[in-house]
């Protein structure tokens, strides 16, 4: 009997065998590098973003806003020198519109959405200068109290460095992208500590229905959690907000949130359309340098937060007392429409920083409104305030940015908490479904099949899709030959015919043979044979045969096209001997192909109007 050891090393050895362990490693290292990066890339964003608003905001300003939930959310007070803000804003925006039009203009703007246009337009390149550049415009822009959160920064941060190093190492196109897709979750799910949903949100947000990067998602995860890891050892564990939820237990609930669904819905809508209006209508159309423009963006902010200080930066703070109900309502009804006009302000002005945040805190001061208006309509109805507000966060993100599943599980992440896992599964619903064509991310494609990324991809799935049946003429009249036929009947059978190949046939009817246009003209230079000659003798048989069956996918008839050199091959019912059910040529495969890619383009498009 052979020891224990021994046996144990060579179970090992069989087990690793099934084991692809280069890959696995190969991802694991790949994956806690960018985890590790997009960690300290979230703690020093934030560190950059509480020294720039300590310095201006408070100390200049005389502005205090409150904190999160993992700070506690005391301890706030309205600017006691507001004026100042006309010259902190503006000037904050002047110099980040010097910084990002001199040394990296694609770092204007949102983060994220650069991301999704690498990875569908440009391979998912991105210049390494991002890296600096983009967390030093941020940190000026959110930090002087721009409306801007800090999830589209770090994800760009993130998955430029993520491309860099695929550069670095030579990796392929698809590794990149994949790569790509590992640094956008491992920024977001570091800042939100929201790992999960992080990674979730990386392999949705890419396309605008219901597709999904799924080969991508478990590196994904890893890099989420080393960054997950790294950020909160430095910025800390809690969960960015604080809630006291109690569990879902009213189903009569869900009619209120069924209407809530549709009222963000419309928000979303006029959020999106406000949004890039500002950056079309107004701020693309004004005679300034572009570098000027977010210093204007910057002023109309500080004129709104002279009004409406809750406008100014991320917002978790507000939202945070949102939750504990320590907002008048007054205070949300200006809140709501002012919030939309300063992100608008802030980002489509060209200044630096994403749409996460606002858009969180625009969905869940919604929700608020929404709590307070139905608790006076319908109280029986209405669920609780602090629900309302945490659903609505999570179904306004799902509606404008297209990411339903991803929204429900941040929200609860960055919650801490899943009782509100049912009521937030239906309103992200309603609003995704609701809000179809309508998104905050413009570089988004519909599905896979619409991304550049994916051309093989869907040639080699249209082409599996399709049957031999479905584009075979069935109906054809075939010339076909018994194995006995003289070849000068071949010859006046086959002169008239527009047919390539001829299958050879018994007495039953089935192919045992074929012969092509090829083999007539080559034994034509040969007359004094012709006599002699007969049907068999140009064939070769039904075992070396080339021929299609009726189920066989196109992607088979190509690569049996090819393998064969036919340009025109037989489809039978079955293995040789069986019956002919017509000749199929690559001519109209390619036909087929294009037919079906435009009809899929067409049905894209009449989703989208």
């Amino acid at each position: 009997m052979q020891p224990l050891g021994p046996r144990v090393l060579t179970g090992l050895g069989r087990l690793a065998t099934r084991i692809d362990l280069y890959n696995f490693g190969r991802w694991l290292v790949l994956a806690i590098m960018i985890g590790v990066v997009a960690g300290l890339g979230a703690a020093a964003l934030t560190w950059g973003v509480d020294g720039v608003s300590g310095l201006l905001l408070h100390r200049v300003v005389g502005f205090e806003a409150p904190g999160d939930g993992a700070t506690e959310s005391g301890g706030w007070h309205l600017p006691e020198r507001p004026w100042l803000l006309l010259l902190v804003l503006p000037g904050a925006g002047l110099l980040v519109g010097w910084i990002v039009t001199t040394f990296a203009p694609e770092a204007e703007g949102h983060g994220t959405d650069a991301v999704i246009n690498a990875y569908h337009q440009k391979g998912a390149i991105l210049r390494p200068r991002i890296i600096p550049i983009k967390l030093l415009a941020s940190a000026l822009t959110i930090g002087s109290g721009g409306s801007a959160g800090r999830e589209g920064p770090v994800a760009h941060i993130s998955a430029g460095f993520a491309s860099y190093l695929s550069q670095l190492l030579r990796l392929p196109t698809l590794d990149r992208r994949i790569l790509v897709i590992c640094g956008m979750a491992a920024g977001i799910g570091g800042m939100f500590r929201a790992p999960l949903g992080a990674a979730l949100f990386a392999i949705e947000v890419l396309y605008s229905e219901n597709d999904y990067e799924s080969e991508a998602l478990i590196p994904a995860i890893m890099s989420s959690i080393v960054a997950y890891v790294v950020n909160a050892s430095l910025t800390g564990w809690q969960p960015i907000f604080r809630t006291d939820i109690e569990q879902f237990t009213a189903p009569r609930e869900l009619i209120a949130y069924l209407v809530l669904g549709i009222v963000l819905a419309v928000v979303g809508f006029v959020y999106v359309k406000v949004f890039y209006g500002m950056r079309d209508v107004v701020f693309s159309k004004l005679p300034v340098p572009r570098m000027v423009k977010p210093a204007i963006g910057g002023l109309l902010v500080a004129l709104l937060a002279l009004v409406v200080p809750q406008v100014m930066s991320g917002g978790y703070g507000w939202l945070q007392l949102t939750l504990d109900g320590a907002l008048p309502l007054k205070v949300l009804l200006l809140l709501l429409p002012a919030k939309i006009l300063a992100t608008s302000f802030t980002i489509s002005s060209g200044g630096s920083g994403g749409v996460f945040a606002p858009s969180l805190v625009i969905g869940g001061v919604t929700g608020a409104v929404f709590a307070a208006a139905a608790e006076r309509v319908a109280p029986g109805f209405s669920p609780a305030t602090a629900a309302c507000v945490l659903v609505g966060m999570g179904g306004f993100f799902a509606g404008v940015a297209k990411v339903p599943i991803a929204s429900l599980i941040m929200v609860a992440e960055m919650s801490g908490s899943y009782d509100l896992l049912v009521p937030l599964m239906l309103v992200c619903s309603v609003v995704f479904l609701l809000m179809r064509g309508v998104s905050i991310y413009e570089a988004q494609v519909p599905t896979r099949i619409d991304s550049p990324a994916h051309i093989g991809d869907l040639q080699m799935d249209v082409l599996e899709k399709l049957t031999v049946r479905e584009v075979v003429d069935q109906q054809q009249d075939l010339v076909t030959f018994s194995p006995g036929t003289p070849f000068d009947r071949i010859l006046e059978e086959v002169a008239p015919s527009e047919q390539h190949a001829f299958p050879v046939v018994d007495a039953k009817g089935m192919v045992i043979g074929l012969f092509s246009m090829t083999d007539v003209r080559r034994m034509v230079a040969s007359p004094d044979v012709w006599s002699l000659l007969v049907a068999s003798d140009l064939s070769v048989a039904a075992s070396t045969m080339a021929y299609l069956e009726l189920d066989d996918d196109l992607h088979t008839a190509v690569r049996r096209f090819t393998a064969f050199k036919h340009e025109n091959l037989p489809v039978l019912s079955g293995p040789p001997p069986s019956y002919p059910r017509g000749m199929l040529s690559y001519q109209r495969v390619l036909e087929a192909y294009d037919e079906e890619v435009h009809r899929l383009q067409s049905e894209h498009e009449r989703a989208d109007r």
